[in-house]
């Protein structure tokens, strides 16, 4: 089962002061490949959605959900999306690409994070966008997380509940790494040894 990741240390004022809490190598990762990147980057957050928005929102989510195998899980429908787009605890932390790297007059999104909002205490960013084609070149992955940080920070939250997988990479903007473990109990063992019968040939 993939690891969930959290930070619980929002206690700062800017920069220097989230790098403050970071350990040496976190520093250096942030340094090298999140902090130059940031300049190529408008980061907007939506409260609402109109439709058109929700579509593209939507195929970003889809490009994650068929790359990230580590969950292997069926996409949820669009109308979900839609009704975080009503819902009032619901925002969308939204990189554009900036006039710096996109001359289109209108911005490009390359990456969204779908957050919710609870009670003042935990900020989730449950699901995520990304437009493959860019991610490589401008590590949007990596600018997601951090701006993730700064929009909790900002609202004054107590603690990110980042969610399972990546925790290599959460774990270099500063996030703690809860090992998970499922169990389950089968009332008819014979279809579990089958399984494992076959597993074995």
């Amino acid at each position: 089962m993939p690891d969930s990741c959290y930070t619980s240390n929002l206690d700062w004022k800017d920069t220097e002061g989230y790098l403050n809490q970071l350990s040496s190598r976190s520093r250096r990762h942030f340094r090298k490949d999140i902090q130059p990147f940031e300049q190529f980057f408008d980061v907007y957050v939506h409260q609402t959605l109109a439709h058109k928005k929700i579509d593209i929102f939507y195929q970003l989510y889809l490009n994650v959900n068929k790359n990230n195998i580590a969950l292997n899980m069926f996409p949820f429908p669009k109308s979900l999306f839609q009704g975080m787009a009503d819902h009032p605890k619901w925002e969308f932390l939204t990189l554009y690409l900036n006039q710096v790297v996109d001359s289109n007059d209108l911005p490009t999104p390359v990456g969204v994070m779908f957050c919710y909002k609870n009670l003042k205490e935990t900020y989730t960013p449950a699901f995520i966008g990304i437009d493959y084609r860019y991610t490589e070149k401008y590590h949007i992955y990596r600018q997601l997380l951090y701006q993730t940080i700064k929009r909790a920070n900002q609202l004054n939250f107590n603690r990110i509940d980042f969610g399972m997988t990546a925790a290599f990479e959460k774990r270099k903007v500063g996030a703690t790494v809860i090992h998970k473990k499922a169990y389950i109990q089968a009332r008819d063992n014979y279809s579990m040894e089958l399984m494992g019968v076959m597993e074995s040939n």
